[in-house]
């Protein structure tokens, strides 16, 4: 596996004034806000609950999470016509009150969605459900199970030809990068300076993988300090 260190040119800025492309603020003036609530998310003022859409394929298939009047997460699927399906991981806990459930992360452009989910024990999951619907649920090999302590496994993206990145939280508290395959093979591993100290919730977070298998995210270093990388397959 290789990192590489990239630079990047991202905005250009003239005397204090953001200078933005012509052909891009033609498109911003006819952008379109789409206003949604998953059915059954909870809107009471104050509550902070609500509807968390985390991802949207090339179709315009939106999915994410919702958190209900009791507290309890459910994931939903929202079609590029607007029609909603919500659903739960076999397993999710739903307790009034614990804030446990299903939280779906990323979409693929099949529609194949994967994301976690804290089972009744606060032990968290990696799941991937199939257009379809079918789940299949995994832990990462080393992802800490004990109850109560909130580790588990923690996907972040897939990608089209159904590649899994993401992290794992061991019995030590630390986070390190997973890679699964369409296959459910799974790959570990560290970015260089990531903490592995235990008890520091340091490590290695993988956040997105692209169709050729490049994953890119962040790691903790052992001053808590967040750094980029970039892993090339």
């Amino acid at each position: 596996m290789k990192f590489t260190t990239l630079t990047f040119l991202t905005t250009v800025i003239l005397f204090g004034v953001l200078v933005v492309p012509a052909h891009l603020a033609a498109q911003n003036a006819s952008a379109e806000i789409v206003v949604f609530d998953a059915p059954g998310a909870d809107t009471t003022a104050g509550s902070g609950n609500g509807t968390f859409p985390d991802s949207v394929n090339d179709a315009g298939a939106v999915t994410g999470h919702y958190t209900d009047a009791n507290n309890v997460n459910h994931g939903f699927l929202r079609s590029p016509e607007g029609e909603f399906t919500a659903f739960d991981a076999p397993g999710a806990g739903t307790t009034a009150g614990s804030g446990s459930g299903t939280f779906p992360d990323s979409i693929n452009a099949a529609g194949a969605v994967t994301g976690h989910y804290t089972d009744g024990h606060n032990v968290n999951h990696g799941f991937l459900r199939s257009p379809g619907g079918k789940f299949t649920a995994f832990d990462a090999p080393g992802a800490g199970t004990n109850a109560g302590s909130g580790s588990g496994t923690f996907p972040n993206s897939i990608n089209d030809a159904g590649a899994i990145a993401g992290h794992y939280t061991d019995g030590h508290n630390v986070n390190h990068g997973f890679l699964r395959s369409p296959g459910g093979r799974f790959t570990t591993f560290e970015a260089p300076g990531a903490s592995t100290t235990a008890g520091s919730g340091n490590g290695t977070f993988p956040k997105s993988i692209k169709n050729g298998g490049k994953i890119t995210g962040n790691f903790a270093n052992a001053n808590n300090a967040n750094h980029g990388f970039l892993w090339i397959p």
